[in-house]
């Protein structure tokens, strides 16, 4: 748990000491697979694979809610045609009115890329989406996907990288994820309707099962399962909430940079340069970073 910390305070603090209270995790003791169980398995006490065969899919869902801190999950893919088959990790509250922040990964045809699509959710609402073709092989091994989450913004980062920011704008009425904790999940389901090119490509159930597979869970945040305990992880005196100090209200030079080279050269859609929109939500007037 102290190399995650250290991520953050890389990529977002400036020189600060303060003192850190770490938080151990594990798939199996924090979380439980809630549908497809009869697909899936914990591999080890801190690893899991989810299946995907023409039955069904699998997911994972942790026992605990959190509002604000960080939470990272080692993902591999599964490699080759993978077509049609969606991976997630997000964290979500319920309700029709929920909160929501996604990694989605859309699976590819044989020699295409995967994407690697976000989304934001609040009171509901979503359309926010941007997508990125990765860098990297994600099939090719373990990647970290990382989840930050604080009074201020909510970030996504990559293998410590951030790719996206989106900043708290309720002083000017645009809704932000403030008021709901929200649970991890994770999982492994069939999207061929929409997923690969926008539903042309179809999942090849002859090489089911697909697996995903997740292990080194990090949840470095504040547990949380009912509304009444806002309060407590958002209290900027408390010095267990590392992620209300000013170190955590923006990105660094150094990793704005970073951040604005992978839009520049990786990202493949955002939903406030999209052309068929007939109104832009107002966030994308002002500045994210």
């Amino acid at each position: 748990m102290a190399n995650l910390r250290a991520v953050f305070i890389a990529f977002i603090a400036s020189a600060v000491v303060f003192q850190l209270c770490f938080v151990d995790a594990s798939l199996s003791d924090n979380c439980y697979f809630n549908w497809g169980a009869k697909r899936a398995r914990f591999t080890g006490s801190d690893s899991a694979e989810l299946r995907l065969d023409k039955s069904g899919g699998s997911g994972i869902k942790s026992k605990s809610g959190y509002m604000y801190g960080a939470i990272t999950m080692r993902i591999k893919l599964m490699s080759g045609n993978s077509a049609g088959t969606v991976t997630t990790f997000y964290l979500s509250s319920t309700g029709d009115k929920h909160d929501e922040i996604d990694f989605e990964f859309l699976g590819n045809a044989t020699g295409q890329p995967y994407t690697i699509h976000t989304n934001i959710y609040t009171q509901g609402l979503g359309k926010r989406e941007m997508q990125f073709k990765p860098w990297f092989n994600p099939a090719d091994g373990y990647h970290n996907y990382t989840i930050f989450w604080n009074p201020y913004a909510v970030v996504w980062l990559v293998d410590s990288v951030p790719i996206r920011v989106y900043r708290n704008y309720n002083n000017q009425k645009i809704n932000f994820p403030d008021s709901q904790p929200m649970n991890i999940y994770a999982s492994l389901w069939n999207a061929d309707q929409w997923a690969t090119q926008g539903g042309r490509i179809k999942t090849d159930w002859t090489l089911a099962p697909f697996v995903a597979s997740f292990r080194n869970y990090k949840d470095d945040a504040c547990f949380c399962s009912k509304p009444n305990c806002v309060g407590r992880c958002s209290n900027k005196n408390n010095p267990a909430n590392w992620w209300t100090k000013p170190t955590f209200f923006a990105l660094t030079p150094a990793k704005l940079g970073q951040m604005k080279w992978i839009q520049k050269n990786y990202m493949i859609y955002n939903y406030c340069r999209d052309a068929k929109r007939s109104q832009f939500p107002k966030e994308c007037s002002l500045s994210q970073f």
